[in-house]
């Protein structure tokens, strides 16, 4: 893949080079939960988005597309092995013949070396749906009395 404006780039294409930058090295099933934790949000539009570019694309919810990660300049090749595997993951959650979700609904993750992001508030407020790799997924708890899940930005 050539690098280019990501606002360029499809929807599919973006999905597939988040997760390439985000997952690369947590194998298939990291992959794919990175991927369901996105297509989550795009399911759910709130302040972090409404569609692909704009759920991807937000400011400061994607490390790897920040301006002061190393991996913002990083751009898979066309013999990455792990790009493969990150295309034939995104695609099937693309068009949504993965039907699957394995994060149980999650929203957000981030890498278990780290503790609770400050901006999230307290881990009361959050459901631990899944830990896979490096990473442990989360959505938030509906608050008391209601089914719904209501997302203020932080």
């Amino acid at each position: 893949m050539n690098p280019q404006p990501l606002e360029n780039l499809s929807d599919l294409t973006l999905l597939e080079l988040v997760v390439w930058r985000e997952a690369q090295n947590q194998g298939h099933e990291g992959m794919r939960a990175v991927a369901w934790s996105i297509k989550n949000r795009v399911a759910k539009p709130c302040w972090w988005g409404k569609d692909w570019q704009s759920v991807i694309l937000k400011p400061w919810q994607y490390s790897s597309f920040n301006l002061s990660d190393p991996n913002y300049r990083k751009w898979p090749t066309d013999t990455d092995v792990a790009f493969a595997t990150v295309c034939e993951v995104c695609a099937k959650i693309y068009v949504g013949s993965d039907a699957q979700d394995p994060t149980d609904g999650a929203t957000h993750y981030y890498a278990k070396n780290i503790p609770l992001p400050p901006g999230w508030g307290n881990e009361s407020q959050w459901i631990n749906t899944l830990n896979i790799g490096l990473h442990k997924f989360y959505k938030q708890r509906p608050p008391e009395g209601s089914g719904d899940i209501h997302m203020e930005e932080a």
